[in-house]
This record gives structure tokens, sequence and C-alpha cells, in this order.
């Protein structure tokens, strides 16, 4: 599924109305799309506001619209326009009560469609909480991927240690070269230094990327087959290259 793809279902993966591969697919399409999970955190926030709260849809609710959006639409029949006219002739449209509920109907849906771009002011001027709101929707998510990978019976579990035994992190390598570190107890660092995770895959040293002052559960990609990882600490933004010594260093099973 591609990005388009994928952000077309936002809104009814926010309902929970996906199922099967739709959903599997626009879940992992999120987690690592920044733009799609603002989006996401946007749909739930305005779920949120226009509903007291979630509860299960009743039985057959989702059967019903499904089937009524392939019925052949009723024909659809106008009334001829009347008029009278005036003590000065002229033609005067006649105030039918059909013609004054058309127009009610087009006042209410205006008046909709100023309260709803109001919510869409109030969320868009509210960026660092969607910012909360889209780090926590991530947090969650990516807490439940490792979780599976944890369990997948497939999966490398490495551990990373210190020459001391000090110092170690746990990460997750699965067949198709995702990662995962999982926790540590290394020490937070300063403001201009940073972790640094590395792949070890035959002769090579390959960045799979940073990992701030004070890790975090994160999420990693190391091609080719990885027979150990690495943690060193550099400056901040990181090295395209270390000669620095492993803070820790884990063998993989390979």
């Amino acid at each position: 599924m591609n990005h388009h793809e994928a952000a077309e279902l936002l809104g009814a993966y926010a309902l929970d109305a996906l199922e099967g591969d739709e959903q599997e697919q626009v879940e992992r399409h999120v987690r690592d799309c920044r733009a799609c999970l603002t989006e996401l955190a946007e749909h739930r926030e305005m779920a949120a506001l226009l509903t007291p709260g979630w509860s299960a849809a009743p039985p057959g609710v989702w059967d019903r619209i499904a089937s009524s959006l392939e019925e052949e639409p009723p024909p659809l029949g106008l009334a001829p326009v009347s008029r009278s006219e005036g003590r000065s002739g002229q033609v005067v449209p006649l105030r039918s009560a059909r013609g004054f509920g058309l127009r009610a109907a087009a006042a209410v849906a205006a008046a909709a469609a100023v309260v709803i771009g109001l919510m869409g002011v109030k969320i868009v001027d509210d960026g660092r909480r969607l910012d909360r709101i889209a780090a926590g929707v991530h947090s969650e998510e990516l807490q439940r991927t490792v979780n599976a990978a944890l369990v997948d019976p497939g999966a490398d579990q490495v551990t990373l240690r210190s020459e001391d035994g000090a110092w170690f992190a746990d990460a997750v390598l699965l067949d198709d070269g995702t990662g995962y570190l999982v926790k540590h107890n290394l020490p937070p660092l300063s403001g201009d230094r940073t972790y640094q995770l590395w792949a070890l895959a035959g002769t090579s040293k390959i960045s799979v990327g940073t990992l701030g002052a004070a890790p975090t559960l994160s999420a990693f990609h190391a091609d080719g087959p990885v027979w150990a990882l690495a943690i060193t600490e550099e400056p901040a933004g990181g090295v395209v290259s270390s000669q620095n010594a492993p803070v820790v260093l884990g063998r993989t099973s390979v």
C-alpha cells in the first residue's frame, strides 16, 4: 500500500472500520510516516470532539452502510416551478413549504461547515498538543509491534554488553532486517552527545541510526547478514564512521 492509498483510509482506520489486510497495511504505513501519523491523530481528536465516547456500533450497521452504497439511487423528482404575479404584474415565486425546507437545509449545512471549520482551526492551532497525541499513538503502536517481535519464534534477541558487564542493551532483530532497541541501562549523556547504533555485516560497520542522549524504545533497519550490533558514544547528530570503542556490543545468531 503506497502513501496515497493509506492516506485515503486514515479516516476509516481512526474509526476502527477497517479489517484484515487493509488494517494491517495502514498500521505498518503509519508507523513509518510522520505525516499520516499526525493526520491520524487529528482524525481521532475530531471523532472525540463529535462523540460523547467510544462504543461498539449496533449489530449490522456497517453491513447496512455498505449495502446502501451499492443501491441504485432513487430518481430525482423536481416539483414544477409555480409563480404568481404581484400587484404591479411582477412575477413572484411562490414560497412553498418545500422551498423553505431546502433553504433551511442549506442553512443547517452552512452552520455545520462553520462549526467544523472552527474545530479545524482549533486542531491546527493546537499543534503542540497534536504532536504529543501523535507521539502517544506512535509509542503505543511501536510497543505493540515490539511485543509481537519479542514472541516471534524467528526473531533474534540480542543482548549488547560493555566489557565490564556494567552496561547492557537488549535488541530484537527480525529476518527482514527490521530491528528494535527494547531496553537498556545506558547512562544519559549531555545534550551535545548521542548514542549511535551500528550493524556489523562482514567487515563493514554500518550506522543504523542515532539514539539520542537518553535512548528510548526505537526501531531500526539493518541490511545484510548482521553478525553483531554495537552502540558507540558520538557527537550530537552522529557520525558517518567511528573509531570509538563500543559502549556495548552483542553478537547475533548469524
